[in-house]
């Protein structure tokens, strides 16, 4: 037994003679049809190892005992006289030939011009105003690039009891937490703050906030809306650190930390038809602009006048701010971001709030987030907004743009000015509405090859995400997308009733049906905020038609503010 034993260590101790095998390197086309004719074995078909010709002198000891030791790994043995399972890969310098896998030929289908262009349309709404207070039209749209939705508009202004209207765009970052709050509460704690700067109770059950600018003058007025923003952002920053460091149930405090966790920005409109006063309010990357003619009469031009400025790190005023409140922190803006975030003001982030104390306990608690990097002095993001005031002419026809920020990636605010004005000149904003409010229709050229039964299905499939349809046959060869400028204006085109709708077409394409249809149509296929942003707008018509002025009471304050309405005030 024991030379039995002596033997078999000696044949295990004997090095074994070398295995040929070709030498390790990138397989090129030519060795691919090369080795067209092997075939894999029954050992798998992972690891590729190619023999040379045959040696008898060869043991295939060496080539089990490789095999056992490569846990995890097979290894395919290739002889030269069969062929390969599996395709070679495509060379990458041209368009590969063959026809494509019949399953995944039908798993891709798309939808014709046709159906986005009114599913497009369906997005927009159209309100009318009171004409006796110099309010003529609403016109709103919205289209979001992802869900959850972020961005919601505001509007309060349906009331015919009020002397005032307001109207704004809540864009929300990092999830919809914030923005849903901010939508839904900040309209009331405006009113609130300027019934208690006239001295009201604004929680009486009897209190009157029809005329909630009378009792204030200016300052005071400007003063209740900027409280009114820091106060609700105080609210949800106090309601986060009391889940940070409290102890109630851990469903109830991730609940309470959500709305400070994500972000929002906000914009917000409000008019007093008594004084004619326009007063807007900013935080982020959301743009008032008016437009009014520069000469009295139809003959006159356009002018853009800006009511708000982007909250970015691009602003200089903004980039100055900061540095005055950190100072010695050279590292606090690059690129145009504020530690890593696009806007220098908004609501929530916590992350460039609270303390590095609370958030350590975030951490440790509720899954918070590691501190930012450069973080030395919160808090550096504000919900304070910039407000601008200007006086409203409405029998020269002024209109309002309210819009996110993802409509002015793609045109400036003298070409959305531009674009209302190209709207007017085919639309009379005082005229009675012709289709129902909340739904926009738009006429499109008739496809013959679709039943218009079939179509409406699509067209409903299309809004819940689900794209079916054929391509629209209008795409050029080697077209460049990636640095192409949505709202060329050789492209700009009037056909939508309604002028936010008008606006977003045009920034999203106009009459180029290639790029309007993928950047509208391609939803759910392909990640849209490479492409676009969300984008909500509203468009506000002032003036009186036909109709005749109501009077409206007017304060001591307004005669001083006459001065206004070729001017406008920031604060």
């Amino acid at each position: 037994m024991s030379a039995i034993r002596s033997s078999a260590l000696m044949v295990l101790s004997k090095p074994p003679p070398p295995l040929r095998f070709r030498s390790a390197r990138v397989l090129t086309q030519h060795h691919w049809n090369r080795l067209s004719y092997s075939k894999t074995s029954k050992l798998g078909v992972e690891a590729t190892i190619f023999p040379c010709k045959k040696d008898r002198r060869n043991n295939l000891l060496p080539f089990y005992f490789l095999l056992a030791l490569g846990a995890g790994c097979s290894l395919s043995y290739y002889s030269r006289n069969q062929p390969l399972l599996c395709e070679p890969p495509l060379p990458l310098d041209k368009v590969p030939e063959g026809e494509l896998s019949g399953e995944y030929k039908n798993f891709h289908n798309y939808p014709t011009y046709k159906l986005v262009s009114s599913y497009f349309a369906s997005l927009g709404s159209s309100a009318p105003g009171d004409p006796e207070q110099g309010l003529l039209r609403h016109d709103a749209f919205s289209m979001i690039a992802r869900e959850p939705r972020e961005q919601w508009p505001i509007s309060d202004g349906d009331d015919e009891e009020k002397s005032w209207s307001m109207w704004g765009i809540v864009d929300g970052h990092a999830g919809p937490y914030t923005a849903d709050v901010v939508q839904e509460l900040l309209p009331d704690y405006v009113v609130n703050e300027l019934l208690l700067q006239a001295g009201m109770d604004p929680y009486s059950l009897h209190r009157d906030s029809s005329a909630i600018f009378h009792n204030c003058s200016l300052q005071q007025t400007v003063q209740a809306i900027a409280d009114a923003f820091v106060r609700l952002d105080n609210d949800i920053l106090r309601l986060a650190a009391q889940a940070i460091i409290g102890s109630r149930p851990f469903q109830v405090s991730l609940q309470d930390l959500a709305p400070a966790d994500s972000g929002s920005c906000a914009l917000l409109a409000m008019w007093d038809a008594a004084s004619g006063l326009l007063h807007v309010a900013n935080v982020g990357d959301s743009r008032a602009v008016l437009g009014r003619r520069n000469s009295r009469g139809s003959q006159g031009t356009w002018e853009a006048k800006a009511l708000s400025f982007d909250h970015t790190g691009y602003n200089k005023n903004e980039v100055a701010r900061l540095r005055r409140e950190h100072p010695g922190e050279p590292d606090m803006i690059r690129n145009g971001r504020l530690l890593g975030i696009a806007v220098t003001r908004a609501f929530g982030c916590l992350r460039w709030k609270l303390s590095a104390h609370l958030q350590s306990i975030a951490q440790t608690r509720f899954f918070g987030l590691s501190l930012l990097p450069s973080f030395i002095s919160p808090p550096y993001l504000t919900a304070e907004p910039e407000i601008g005031t200007i006086k409203i002419q409405p029998k020269y026809n002024d209109f309002l743009i309210l819009a996110s920020g993802g409509l002015w990636d793609h045109l400036s605010s003298e070409q959305a000015v531009r674009l209302v004005g190209r709207w007017l000149e085919k639309h009379n904003p005082a005229e009675a509405l012709k289709q129902p409010v909340g739904f926009n229709t738009i006429d499109v050229a008739d496809d013959d090859d679709d039943d218009d039964d079939d179509e409406f299905a699509v067209w409903e499939q299309l809004r819940n995400g689900d794209i079916v349809g054929s391509p629209p046959d209008c795409a050029i060869k080697g077209k460049e997308y990636t640095k192409i400028k949505c709202g060329d204006e050789k492209n700009w085109v009037v056909v939508d009733d309604n002028a936010a709708t008008h606006l977003a077409r045009n920034a999203m394409g106009g009459a180029d049906e290639d790029l309007f249809s993928a950047l509208v149509g391609a939803s759910g296929l392909y990640p849209m905020r490479r492409l676009r942003d969300d984008i909500t707008i509203q468009v506000i018509f002032f003036g009186y038609g036909e109709a005749r002025p109501r009077e409206i009471e007017r304060g001591e304050k307004d005669d001083e503010l006459d001065d206004l309405s070729n001017s406008i005030h920031h604060y």
